[in-house]
């Protein structure tokens, strides 16, 4: 609907951008060392030696966030639930403390909370109960853990934490160790989308290479929509078998080397699928999750101010409503970023997924699994006015021509004041032959936001 009005013009503003960057001046200055990339998680401040904190045994930071959205398009949820005009208005708060300990341990504790004003203000019996009790308050833990060496070049870090295998910002291979929160699609990017899990991780250096080891007693799944949202497919809800017991855990190990350019990891895990299916031989069926293994691999490698990257990954354990044999499916993912222009970065990914021995069956409902998908990422992104504005465009693709759908997400930023930044965007959904994007067509969001980081 509105994304179809405004897809053609929102692809000639990418374009149009893109043609921009395309003339504007080379960077000079651009490092062709590979070691300049930041390839890992942040480093915590308290790390970065942030002139700020030095000499400090604690550190307290965080933030206060108003966000909203309006739906442009009339339209309800499959519940009947009417979803036009103001849909969130949401006040957040962040906080997170830092504390150095002795014997050169730290400590860091993080945790968030959240009400959303517009469910009183458009009448909360106009939701169901699902809905009330996933998006009008929450508040939980983060990242919760504590580090430190336990010998020479071995590191132990136990808690609540994130551990990105994944080389791309938008499509996931290797990305399978922490669940994201879906419950507003494509909203955010991934990096802000992540939720933590309680591990114990120990990492062994030695020269170039890293060895990391990973138990996962805590298992979470991504937080989806529920009965009643406009992103929820039907009107009622199933059922959820989840594990629970600590026999269920999860493990997981991968070895990395870093070198000048380049660097490559193999990788392995034997987990749980965030993505349940319906039970098969049960009435009233449940969702349950199946159990997979996954070895693979990925790469990164620079030149000049081109960052190549690759991932590949071989997943065991799949299973179908419509098929009692366990499938195999191999992902690959191909990404090319560019640096090489002032204020600006250009990203392409595309990644495949092939499953092995396909049956007709399961590419009907309520399985849906094509023998081969794709997903496409382009992502623009250039400052402006002395880096005080930024414009970003996501465009995503769901198979390579489309057809199971597209997302696309245009946001501004301006930084008014120092740690206070404003916002607006809008979030199109093009109709797909598949679900999920099948229903979601009339779902565009216009965002705003604004942030207060302490």
């Amino acid at each position: 609907m509105l994304g179809r009005k405004f897809g053609r013009a929102l692809s000639a503003a990418m374009v149009a951008l893109s043609g921009s960057v395309a003339i504007a001046t080379e960077r000079e200055d651009f490092n062709e060392d590979f070691e300049d990339f930041d390839w890992d998680e942040p480093v915590p401040i308290s790390e970065a030696g942030d002139p700020e904190t030095v000499g400090r045994a604690w550190g307290l930071s965080g933030s206060v966030e108003i966000s909203g959205s309006i739906n442009p398009i009339r339209h309800e949820s499959a519940a009947g639930n009417d979803y036009t005009g103001l849909q969130r208005l949401r006040s957040r708060l962040n906080l997170a403390l830092e504390l150095d300990l002795p014997a050169d341990w730290d400590l860091r504790v993080e945790g968030w909370g959240f009400w959303d004003a517009a469910y009183l203000a458009n009448g909360r019996s106009n939701y169901t109960e699902q809905v009330r009790n996933r998006y009008e308050l929450d508040a939980d833990v983060g990242e919760a853990w504590i580090r430190g060496e336990i010998a020479s070049d071995v590191e132990l870090k136990l808690g609540r934490q994130i551990v990105i295998w994944g080389r791309s910002d938008t499509l996931r291979v290797l990305d399978v160790l922490n669940p994201i929160d879906s419950r507003e699609p494509a909203r955010a990017d991934l990096e802000d989308l992540r939720l933590p899990v309680a591990m114990a991780r120990v990492d062994v250096f030695a020269s170039s290479w890293r060895l990391q080891a990973l138990w996962i007693p805590e298992i979470r799944f991504d937080r989806s929509p529920v009965a009643g949202s406009d992103f929820f497919p039907s009107s009622t809800g199933l059922g959820e078998e989840r594990p629970d017991s600590v026999a269920e855990s999860e493990v997981a190990a991968s070895l990395v080397g870093t070198f000048s350019g380049w660097d490559l990891s193999l990788n392995g895990a034997w987990f749980w699928n965030d993505r349940p299916r319906l039970r098969r031989d049960q009435s009233p069926t449940t969702l349950v999750h199946d159990r997979l293994w996954l070895v693979g691999g990925s790469g990164n490698l620079v030149r000049g101010g081109w960052l190549f990257k690759m991932e590949v990954a071989l997943l065991g354990g799949l299973e179908f409503f419509n098929d009692r044999r366990e499938r195999l499916r191999f992902d690959g993912l191909a990404g090319v970023e560019y640096f090489g222009l002032e204020n600006t970065t250009l990203s392409l990914d595309f990644a495949n997924r092939h499953i092995f021995r396909h049956r007709s069956a399961i590419r009907e409902a309520p399985d849906f699994a094509r023998q081969d998908s794709q997903e496409v990422a382009l992502r623009i992104s250039r400052s402006f006015f002395d880096d005080r504005l930024h414009c970003s465009i996501l465009g995503l693709l769901f198979g390579i021509d489309a057809r199971d759908g597209s997302i696309i997400r245009v946001d501004l930023d301006y930084d008014l004041l120092d740690g206070l930044v404003v916002g607006a965007g809008v979030l199109l959904f093009q109709e797909g032959d598949l679900p999920p994007l099948d229903r979601w067509e009339k779902n565009d969001r216009i965002l705003f936001r604004g942030k207060w980081s302490f």
